[in-house]
């Protein structure tokens, strides 16, 4: 799958307002409805299958009739490790940028009640589980630097300035840019004078599932299970972007624009020509929020073998509080190696905002087959999403139902339904050493977009004692390639500047647990 990702520059947001607002629901709606992976290191090591196979701490979060499957209660704990790699180019210049963490990514507990009835009829169990499960893990860096000799972050300034007087206003002030004899406004800058532009990118956050499930087995043939899911979610996104450049001389000021201010020696603009400057845009965006889900599970196994399995999960309403701190900071030096500030520097104003509204994801139903051997077990699901049925509601005290239209129209013309594809297999090689590997197929959300997303693992399980048991899986997501611009403009003949950046992503998870 390959995208170009745009990072709106601070003013951007402030210019046209509403539609760029609309746009950016989009991409949260997204962001808030799509799950990755969820449970312990077995199921994940085995591709995420759960719809049909039970028996694991992963049910109570997956298919909550896998519960019906559990002999004895059960409790584990699962940490990971997750690696990012960014390699990425701008202007010829090859950046790395490496983020590794760790973290908690299921802790859960199962409560075994047996019936005592016969074990070929009647209802055998009846248990409870209860898990902590992260769904998506949001930590990425992204950095990259170049020389960029044909344009500058103030060319996008001076598009918006056209159309919004209150920024207008406000970054005249910075003394980067002037009005020309048609009227436009232009950068000071020299546009075509080698610039260094240092982009970092730094995301963080979770979504995590908690849930509590109940699930039951009726003749060791049929196993049914109900589950309730409680959201937690937090998204945090620094983007900084600097520009180090010079700004014209009188003289190719005056050609541009022939009673400028910056020509006479008695204004305060001509300090600010031929001097070195700092451009600073900072484009903070923090998203925050809980929601609320149902689900519903059967698995039937007509054969000792065999195991079919159907898992249904109802939309998540997510209520978010959106908050953002933009800006932009300009400082003037006499040259590019001086550290003190030669004028007073520019600070703007804050266009941040807070903002309140609900998401509403998508539907989620699975069907799945599982076969038994000998020795182990083939296990395989395909699950389908309609991310077009993502719902955006306002939730203020005065709704904008115009501009809620707005927003689920959009959603509908970006996204489109697609089919996930799971399987993962075990092999016992002794009575307590199993092997495991899995392939996990995620279609793409976007319309017009066939490339899928994938994720292949592998794993291995040892049973310590005949109560403690260790799993360990290893996850290597797909290779993500796609341009990220850090800004963009409409009125310049110039290449928007794009940086190519190579993605590799890594997740080790080992799960410790103990079955009473």
């Amino acid at each position: 799958m390959k995208k170009i990702l745009l990072s709106l520059t601070c003013f951007a947001l402030a210019y046209n307002y509403s539609n760029l607002q609309a746009q950016s629901l989009v991409d949260n709606s997204l962001l808030i409805s799509r799950d990755i992976t969820n449970g312990t290191a077995r199921f994940k090591a085995m591709g995420g299958v759960n719809t049909a196979l039970g028996g694991d701490i992963s049910s109570v979060s997956g298919n909550p009739a896998g519960l019906g499957f559990f002999g004895q209660s059960d409790v584990s704990l699962s940490v990971n490790y997750l690696n990012n790699n960014n390699k990425s180019n701008f202007f010829g210049q090859s950046t790395s940028q490496g983020q590794g963490k760790f973290g908690l990514e299921n802790l859960g507990i199962v409560i075994h009640y047996p019936t005592h009835n016969d074990p070929d009829y009647g209802w055998q169990n009846f248990n409870v589980g209860l898990s902590i499960d992260k769904q998506n893990n949001f930590n990425d860096h992204l950095k990259y630097s170049g020389t960029n000799n044909q344009n500058s972050l103030v060319h996008s300034y001076t598009d918006i300035m056209e159309d919004d007087d209150i920024f207008a206003k406000d970054f005249w002030n910075s003394y980067l840019v002037d009005e020309g004899n048609t009227g436009r406004y232009f950068p000071t800058v020299l546009e075509a004078d080698p610039k260094n532009q240092q982009m970092d990118l730094l995301t963080t956050g979770y979504k995590y599932n908690t849930n509590v499930s109940f699930g039951a087995n009726y003749g060791n043939k049929l196993y049914i299970g109900a589950r309730f899911g409680f959201i937690s979610y937090k998204y945090d996104s620094k983007a900084t972007f600097l520009e180090k450049g010079w700004t014209k001389t009188a003289g190719e000021i005056k050609a541009d624009n022939p009673t400028t201010d910056f020509a006479n020696p008695n204004d305060p603009a001509y300090k600010y020509t031929d001097i070195s400057y700092d451009l600073t845009d900072i484009n903070d965006l923090t998203l925050k929020g809980t929601g609320v889900n149902f689900g519903l599970g059967a698995i039937f196994k007509p054969t000792w073998d065999w195991n079919i399995g159907i898992n249904i999960s109802t939309p998540t309403w997510t209520e978010v509080q959106e908050d953002s701190n933009i800006e932009t900071l300009v400082d003037y030096y006499k040259d590019e190696n001086t550290t003190t500030s030669l004028h007073p520097g520019y600070g703007s104003k804050n266009y941040g905002q807070s903002y309140d509204y609900a998401i509403i994801s998508p539907w989620k139903t699975s069907f799945g087959l599982t076969k038994f051997f000998g020795r182990g077990l083939l296990s395989t699901e395909i699950e389908y999403l309609n991310y077009s049925s993502i719902k955006y509601r306002e939730i203020v005290t005065e709704p904008d139902y115009a501009f809620e239209s707005e927003v689920n129209g959009n959603i509908n013309n970006t996204f489109k339904g697609n089919f996930n594809f799971k399987i993962g297999g075990e092999l016992l090689i002794t009575d307590q050493l199993a092997a495991r590997a899995g392939f996990n197929l995620i279609g793409s959300p976007y319309k017009g977009d066939t490339q899928p997303d994938y994720i292949a693992s592998l794993g291995l399980g040892y049973v310590l004692t005949k109560s403690l048991y260790v799993d360990l899986a290893a996850m290597q997501y797909k290779q993500f390639n796609y341009n990220h611009s850090p800004y963009s403009f409409s009125s310049w003949n110039s290449p928007i500047p794009t940086a190519e950046v190579k993605n590799t992503r890594t997740n080790v998870v080992l799960t410790l647990g103990a079955k009473f």
